[in-house]
Formats: structure tokens, sequence, C-alpha cells
């Protein structure tokens, strides 16, 4: 890439963790290519700070990506902003007291880690189930409130914020509603930096493959992926619809062309693929042809937010 490196995701307990750094000359590698790192904070052991230490010395840019534990919704939510603000002091704190030097914060803004396990195994009845227990408005809109001050107290401790969210949260946000926020638990936030999570592996054949083409404009920054890692329930569900080098390369062309601010999940999936090294070489400003269904899935769009837009409706139907 020509202006900068591209962002991997970490996410692995203490012993894969080290496993994987423990390679010999990948951190050399990603120091080489400007390479930044996105880090999964599962635990704050002290491999970890070890780990960020390393990469501190060797130029290369940590964010701390905060997770929770399962029993709390393991992403950020709408439902655990209070224990997201205890996690995020948690870290700080340790991060002074070794001494690491961080990049950001990464705000992990998902479905909690329950209800995305239900609409993985029985999407149909998930759904329905969601959208009865739907948020009130009152109760998204002091989830936003505690998020805004979280991200007051970040920057006021120095350091940048981005969050990873997937793409509904653009059509949200242009149609005015909440609707799907308070169904799904993801929030809406004001970061430094948004990376919205275009993953072809997410969607089955030409529809994944269309993300990037159908969001890309709107998007400050994309994650494409899925190579591997992240939890197991996903890998499993993902088949093999794992990204392979070809496929992972095409997607960041197209993304290039949106952006240069691009992020892979993950590191362990490229390197345990064995084409890390193929894809830091990689010319990603090569011309590439819009995906076939990227024209009509925007269409799509056009479709869902006229029916968030019938919020107070929908609203009506439900209760």
């Amino acid at each position: 890439m020509s202006e900068r490196g591209l962002t991997y995701f970490v996410e692995l307990a203490e012993q894969p963790l080290t496993r994987l750094f423990a390679r010999p000359g990948l951190v050399d590698q990603l120091a080489r290519h400007q390479a930044a790192v996105s880090l999964a904070m599962l635990d704050l052991c002290a491999a970890r700070a070890d780990l960020i230490r390393l990469l501190n010395r060797r130029g290369v840019p940590v964010t701390a990506w905060l997770l929770l534990e399962e029993s709390e919704g393991y992403w950020l939510t709408a439902d655990n902003a209070v224990r997201a603000r205890q996690r995020y002091i948690e870290l700080r704190d340790w991060a002074a007291a070794e001494g690491l030097a961080l990049e950001a914060v990464g705000l992990d803004i998902e479905t909690p880690h329950e209800d995305s396990l239900a609409l993985v195994r029985n999407s149909r009845e998930a759904l329905r189930r969601l959208m009865r227990r739907r948020r009130s408005p009152e109760a998204l809109e002091q989830a936003a409130r505690e998020y805004a001050d979280l991200i007051d107290e970040i920057h006021h401790d120095g350091l940048r914020v981005e969050t990873y969210q997937f793409p509904l949260v653009l059509d949200e946000r242009r149609a005015r509603s909440t609707f799907l926020q308070r169904v799904l638990g993801f929030v809406d936030m004001a970061p430094d930096r948004e990376v919205v999570m275009l993953y072809r592996s997410l969607l089955p054949g030409p529809v994944g493959e269309a993300l990037v083409d159908a969001y890309g404009l709107e998007a400050q920054a994309i994650g494409v992926g899925i190579t591997g890692g992240g939890v197991e329930f996903v890998l499993e569900a993902l088949g093999a619809r794992r990204l392979d080098l070809d496929r992972l390369v095409l997607d960041l062309r197209r993304a290039r062309r949106y952006t240069d601010q691009l992020y892979v999940f993950s590191l362990e999936g490229c390197v345990e693929g064995g084409y890390l090294d193929a894809l830091c070489h990689a010319d990603l400003l090569q011309p590439i042809r819009p995906a076939l269904l990227g024209k009509p899935l925007r269409a799509a769009r056009a479709v869902l937010r006229l029916l968030l837009r019938a919020e107070a409706v929908w609203d009506r139907i439900l209760d």
C-alpha cells in the first residue's frame, strides 16, 4: 500500500496469543509494512503487556480493543455501558502501571453474545423474540449518553477512540431511526474513527461480496474478513466462507477505492492460512470491477431505510 499499512485485528487468549507472536519474523513483518494491530483485551495478563511493549519498541501501533466477559455481553452493547466504562478504567490503570503506549481504544459495538448466538442458531425465532422485547427509546438514549461520556473520558486521557460497527448503523443513521438498535442492541456513537465491518464471510455468495460496494461510499474506515479467529460459534457458522487470499485481496482492493483506512479480521487467520506475506505485498491499488450485486444491494438499503422511517408504526404493530 502507499499511504499506510493494514490494521489487523487479533482476538486471542494468552497462550494462543503468545504462540502467534513467537513465530519468527512476524513482528518484523508488521513493522516493515507499517501495519497496526487492534488487540482484543481478553485479559490483562503479563504476556499481553510484554507483547504490547514489544510492538511499542518496533513502532507497531496498538489499539486496545475493549471486550467484556461473555456473561456481560462480550461485545459492547446498549445493555452494558456501565460495565464498559469500568473495564476501560481497569485497562487504563493497567496500561499506566505497565508503561504501555496505546494508539487508541477500540469499542466493538455488537449484539449481546447470548443474542448473537441465538441468531446464528435459529435466526427467525431469535429475531421474533428480540423484536418483542426490544429496548425502550429511553433505555437506548441512556446508553448513548453513557457511551458519549466514556468517549469523552478516553479523550481526556489523551487517547483516540475508534468504533467497530456493523453496516446497519449507517442505515439507521440515515433513516433517523433507532428501531434496529433497540432490537439488536448496538448503539450509534461519534468516535474519532468509525470502522464499518463489511465482512463478506458473514453473508453467502454474491451478497457478501457486494457489501463493500454497497456501503463503501459512507464508510470512513472499512474492515474486511473473516479469515479465521474470533468467537467459536461464528467460525462454526461460517464453514467454507472463511476468506482465502484471493477473496481477501479482492475485498481490500474494492475497499481501497473508498478509503485507505483498511482493517483485516484477523491476523491469526492470515498467519494460519499461510498468506500474510503475500497479503503484505499485494497491490491494493490495482483496478477492480464493482461487485455484481453492489447496485441491487444499495437499492435494497433504500427500501430498508423507508421501513425504518416508520419506526413508530412498527412499535404500534409489535406492542
